[in-house]
């Protein structure tokens, strides 16, 4: 439990009667009344210094790391503000932010609020038995730490210093199942733009409704993909929200790390299927996300997203079965030759078999051969090389590659993975 006691206030001797006043060359000559007047104005600034409180807080060394590692990502290296680079511990909670993304964790059982120096801390109590009680005592900028076995004092900052976790306005709320809606929202940060010129696309799109539409695109290639998650939106609410990639990210990191408590429920029943349920408030340009002990509240990006579902053929294109391991042994043996021409590799098919090749500007050329399903003409298409590769990672089994036109996008599926387009390449 936190203890608040009041720092003491050290007092002056008072002047004794007999005492002889201490004069300069010149006599002073100040009326009596005058001094009255000034000195309570000097004993009042006196106790302004001196009057911090002093807030003593008890928590288990393995509580407080594991709350610290987990919030710990969102401590920036370059804060704006100093004091943004100590973790704050307030009744019961540990919270940190970059002024875009906070993240608390519960950590019951105390009350006060002090400011404890994330990277220091850290790496002090990784070296201490998790059972252990460390004592935080914080007066002023002072800050002490104490445990069986030894102590420890840090510079730190005035709680007053911390900025305050700010809520966004909640227009829509929703519980969804939380491994599906993070797992997919984080395959799409992959094909958001990282340059700053159009912001709208730097993040992941999510359309609401009774079935969440999932999107994002860069400008040269877009993912798509619809979730069996509902997420209903009111009349004269948002349609549709950005989320930025950095704080999926974190999120899926939140996600992963933390402990999964299990709530208070009357039944086996309501238990299990209360596992894995994320809590979800939106509005405001904001967006907060909660499960177990954990929240996390992150700014949304503003803007109109673009239209991806006008992208997506309508008419079901010419396809080609490719086993994706074999297509990208292929692309990876052009790879070299490719990325010396603009990064162009072309594909190439007719009855059952698919040429890949690439041609440098000094007469170097390469290709190889695979075999594929085709439905309907031969074909052939150019394309970026390292999204190619990018797309093929970890895939397994068979792709499917639709094209509608020389021009259109090329049309990726893979089993459950979002849709993806692709923009060709031209080539003479």
């Amino acid at each position: 439990m936190a203890r608040r006691k009041k720092a003491p206030v050290e007092e002056t001797a008072p002047e004794t009667e007999d005492q002889e006043p201490v004069l300069t060359d010149e006599e002073d000559v100040t009326p009596e009344a005058e001094r009255q007047e000034e000195e309570p104005a000097v004993e009042s600034q006196v106790e302004e210094s001196a009057s911090y409180e002093t807030v003593v807080i008890e928590v288990q060394v393995r509580e407080l790391r594991e709350a610290m590692g987990l919030i710990g990502p969102v401590v920036p290296k370059k804060p704006v503000l100093e004091a943004l680079s100590c973790v704050q511990l307030r009744n019961g909670q540990a919270m940190a932010t970059d002024l875009e993304i906070a993240a608390t964790v519960d950590l019951p059982g105390f009350e006060g609020t002090c400011l404890i120096p994330y990277r220091p801390v850290l790496d002090l109590i990784r070296y201490i038995p998790g059972h252990e009680v460390l004592v935080i005592e914080q007066r002023g900028k002072e800050l002490n730490l104490s445990w069986a076995e030894g102590k420890a004092s840090y510079e730190t900052y005035e709680p007053v210093d911390y900025p305050p976790l700010r809520e966004p306005e909640a227009k829509v709320e929703a519980i969804v199942d939380g491994d599906t809606l993070v797992s997919s929202l984080l395959a799409m940060v992959g094909y958001c733009a990282t340059e700053e010129s159009r912001p709208v696309l730097t993040g992941v799109t999510v359309f609401l409704g009774d079935s969440v539409e999932i999107a994002a695109g860069d400008g040269y290639r877009m993912a798509y993909r619809t979730l069996p998650v509902a997420i209903p939106t009111k009349e004269d609410g948002m349609s549709n929200v950005i989320i930025p990639t950095r704080a999926i990210e974190f999120l899926n990191h939140l996600w992963t790390k933390a402990p999964r408590t299990a709530p208070a429920v009357d039944s086996l029943v309501e238990l299990v299927s209360s596992r894995g349920k994320l809590h979800l408030s939106l509005g405001g340009n904001g967006l907060r996300a909660r499960f177990g002990p954990v929240s996390m509240v992150s700014q949304l990006i503003a803007g109109t997203p673009p239209n991806f579902r006008q992208l997506i053929p309508t008419e079901p294109p010419i396809g080609v079965y490719i086993y994706a391991p074999d297509l990208e042994r292929a692309v990876r043996r052009v790879r070299g030759v490719a990325e010396d021409a603009k990064g162009i590799v072309r594909l190439a098919w007719e009855n059952g078999t698919m040429t890949v090749s690439a041609r440098g500007e000094e007469k170097a050329s390469v290709e190889a051969t695979i075999p594929v399903e085709t439905q309907g003409d031969s074909g052939k298409v150019a394309l970026n090389v390292k999204y190619l590769l990018e797309y093929l990672k970890g895939k397994t089994g068979m792709v499917t590659m639709g094209i509608t036109s020389p021009t259109a996008p090329v049309l990726f599926r893979y089993a459950s993975s979002p849709l993806v387009l692709i923009m060709p390449m031209f080539t003479q």
